[in-house]
């Protein structure tokens, strides 16, 4: 089964492919229309020509006497027809409209849907044909034709058919291809996500046992050294549980409790702040509030993934001996820190997936991408304000 970026992966590929094919198939096409359109009208002419050989034949038996031929010829041809003399001047016309002074010398043109011509003059212009001038005929004859206009628009339809079915035979047959070609890597790419969950949930227990064990030591017969040592254990493992939490809730977003209640974001902003307290210490930032109760109807398990990654940012890129302030009541959460800031380029993609607008940290670039998605399930609005003296995320919600 493919997953979603392998879908994408291929409708990119399939859609240039098809791109380019159709191209080249309009210009070929198309080249096959204009050809198979002059052999249309080359056929039809050479039909109407025959009629035009009678019309001739009557005007010689009556000495090329237009009155006394007309009676006989009309007796004889059954389509409209036209009859000019060398001066170009007309004779007689039964036609649908004459011809003006262009369509005169190019000898055929169109009416709607028939197509009107002299039949000994199309072929060489359609063919280009070269050779000694043919001798001059005494009158001009035009016909009209009321067939070779729906035989030239039958002919496209059916071109039109057959280009459409080349183009679905070449996507089917490309699609098949690009499945072909991408079932390796995307069978290593469902290998590998399936390792990265089992990982995930395997190092959930040792890194219990550990926190546990910190938590229950007994600090007051260690050496000064000693308790460093086992604070510096202290902020890995923290950094570790948040990793996972991170990775689980990306990896298994169903895990993560959808029961909505009534929560009291300032005490589990508190908590949270609590939590990351050994990293305050650690790097001697220091840290402001206002907070004040707010209370908001969502899933606790979401808000505190939501506050540990902003508070963590803060913290993984700020500056030693930097500070923090973070704000709370009833419709904003704002948190600033003093840190570099975020190249400005980097603002349109920080909430992509593994996405890290600084290589200095470690990290998997997950944590904003976690925070928009759970800020649009609540529709809380983010607002980033970013320079060289600092990040402030600013989050508001209604009422």
């Amino acid at each position: 089964m493919l997953n979603s970026s392998s879908k994408k992966t291929i409708f990119k590929i399939l859609l240039l492919y098809l791109g380019t094919s159709a191209i080249f198939l309009c210009i070929g096409f198309y080249s096959l229309i204009i050809k198979e359109t002059e052999n249309i009208i080359f056929s039809q002419m050479s039909s109407l020509r025959s009629v035009s050989f009678d019309i001739f034949g009557i005007l010689r038996k009556y000495n090329n006497d237009i009155k006394k031929a007309i009676p006989e010829i009309l007796m004889t041809v059954e389509v409209p027809f036209a009859i000019y003399n060398r001066n170009d001047k007309l004779i007689y016309s039964n036609l649908i409209r004459n011809p003006d002074k262009f369509e005169l010398d190019r000898g055929i043109y169109r009416v709607g849907d028939r197509i009107i011509a002299n039949p000994e003059m199309v072929p060489y212009k359609i063919r280009n044909t070269r050779g000694p001038n043919p001798k001059p005929l005494p009158f001009k004859v035009f016909l009209e034709d009321s067939s070779m206009d729906k035989k030239i628009f039958f002919m496209k339809i059916r071109f039109g058919v057959f280009f459409i079915l080349t183009l679905t035979i070449i996507g089917i047959i490309a699609a098949i291809l690009v499945k072909i070609f991408l079932k390796p890597l995307n069978e290593y790419i469902r290998t590998l996500d399936m390792f990265i969950k089992d990982a995930t949930h395997e190092i959930n227990t040792p890194i219990s046992v550990i926190l546990m064990s910190i938590e229950t030591l007994k600090k007051d017969h260690l050496e000064l050294e000693e308790q460093k040592k086992i604070d510096r254990i202290k902020i890995a493992s923290i950094q570790l549980n948040k990793i996972y939490r991170d990775l689980v809730a990306h990896n298994f977003p169903h895990s993560l409790e959808n029961n909505n209640t009534q929560l009291q974001l300032d005490t589990i902003l508190q908590e949270r702040i609590n939590f990351f307290t050994p990293f305050f210490i650690q790097k001697n930032i220091s840290i402001s509030t206002d907070i004040k109760p707010t209370s908001f109807n969502g899933s606790k398990e979401k808000f505190i993934l939501l506050f540990d990654n902003l508070l963590s940012n803060a913290i993984k890129y700020n500056f030693k001996d930097g500070y923090i302030h973070i704000l709370l009541d009833r419709s904003r959460f704002m948190i600033k820190d003093s840190g570099k800031g975020i190249n400005i380029k980097d603002l349109n993609k920080i909430y992509e997936r593994y996405t890290r607008y600084s290589t200095d940290s470690g990290g998997f670039g997950i944590g904003l991408f976690l925070v928009k998605k759970i800020c649009d399930e609540y529709n809380i609005n983010i607002d980033i304000k970013t320079d060289s003296n600092g990040t402030t995320f600013n989050l508001t919600w209604n009422i």
